[in-house]
């Protein structure tokens, strides 16, 4: 089975395949009572996917995307970007459409692409855009067989992304939680790695290699995020056929403390530490000792990876469905240092499924 073009269309009136991930704490019973009371909601056949245990995840959205294509439904994401991940590398390769109903800690794809935070609302405005017909195709990228649908990274990354979770499962899971864990993390010493980058600016283009000496390599596919953090590569993002690559040098304590002020703060491209730019695909090895695995943080999800890792765009897009007049959320401006602070690490769900190249 391969990903098409453009989707098997979804009915008006079809089934919602909903897919909603195991979190602790989560209170599923008067979730379900909330979705379920929205009227739209009640002309559809709702069908739940939750998984018995955490990581059963991707192999339940694969199975409601599946369903999707065989009863004309809709399969629905509701959860934060790493479930997102999940359900969207399913819709991706069953060929089918995709809902979102955000609930995560940061929602930088739903944020992103306009879509309401409010479950409910979020509810009603996609059964809106299924009667209507509204899908707008999103750019997704990938590392090797990896989707990933706002950032992939190796480095300082993927432990900011395990520091985290510990502090979430000591102190609960919020988003202060997760900025000061990933301040902590940030300020803890960590070792630059050097890397060969080979990279083709835009399709066609002739390869480029460089060698660089920095903690985190980091790939990003959402413009949002990047536009907070103020890197120019943005716009390239969003105008389509780029992915942004920010590399940080390795630095003192202080030098990191004026970083995370610069990211907080939207000037990261005037930091020396940062080396950015944009391109439609690059291959990256350890240009020395090489490791049989590096760690790779994509969507909040963390996996070991044998190298080398090459990061491109998808051939095909993913179809959001989603009113076409739904513009970006923009968060008020404290929250915006707090989510630029931590780059906006969603929640973690199990790694996510093989795709074809």
């Amino acid at each position: 089975m391969t990903p098409s073009d453009h989707p098997y269309p979804a009915r008006r009136h079809g089934p919602i395949h909903l897919v909603v991930p195991r979190r602790p704490g989560a209170d599923l019973d008067l979730l379900r009572a909330k979705l379920e009371g929205v009227p739209a909601l009640q002309e559809h056949d709702v069908v739940w996917h939750v998984p018995d245990q955490r990581g059963d995840i991707v192999q339940l959205a694969r199975n409601a995307a599946q369903a999707a294509l065989e009863d004309g439904g809709l399969v629905v994401a509701a959860g934060g970007d790493g479930t997102i991940n999940a359900v969207a590398s399913a819709a991706l390769l069953a060929g089918v459409p995709l809902g979102v109903v955000p609930m995560g800690t940061f929602n930088y794809f739903s944020r992103e692409h306009g879509l309401a935070l409010d479950p409910e609302t979020a509810v009603q405005d996609l059964l809106q855009a299924l009667r209507e017909g509204d899908m707008r195709p999103v750019q997704v990228g990938f590392v090797n067989r990896r989707m990933f649908v706002v950032n992939a990274s190796v480095g300082l990354y993927p432990k900011l992304l395990a520091e985290r979770e510990k502090a979430s499962r000591r102190f609960g899971r919020s988003r202060w939680v997760a900025v000061a864990s990933a301040v902590w993390s940030l300020f803890r010493p960590s070792a630059g790695r050097r890397w060969r980058v080979v990279m083709k600016t835009h399709r066609g283009a002739e390869a480029q290699q460089e060698e660089h000496l920095v903690t985190t390599l980091f790939v990003g596919n959402n413009p949002l995020q990047l536009d907070r953090m103020g890197l120019p590569q943005a716009q390239m993002v969003a105008d389509g056929g780029k992915l942004a690559v920010v590399m940080l040098k390795p630095q003192g304590r202080w030098a990191i403390a004026r970083t995370v002020w610069n990211a907080a703060t939207g000037q990261l491209h005037k930091d020396n530490a940062v080396v950015s730019m944009a391109c439609s695909e690059l291959t990256v090895t350890p240009a020395s000792w090489r490791p049989p695995q590096v760690k790779l943080a994509f969507d909040g999800e963390r996996e070991w990876m044998t190298p080398p890792l090459h990061f491109r765009l998808s051939d095909r897009p993913l179809w959001l469905v989603a009113p076409s007049n739904l513009g970006r959320d923009d968060a008020p401006e404290a929250q915006q240092a707090a989510d630029t602070l931590l780059g906006a690490a969603p929640e973690p769900v199990a790694a996510g499924g093989l795709m074809p190249a």
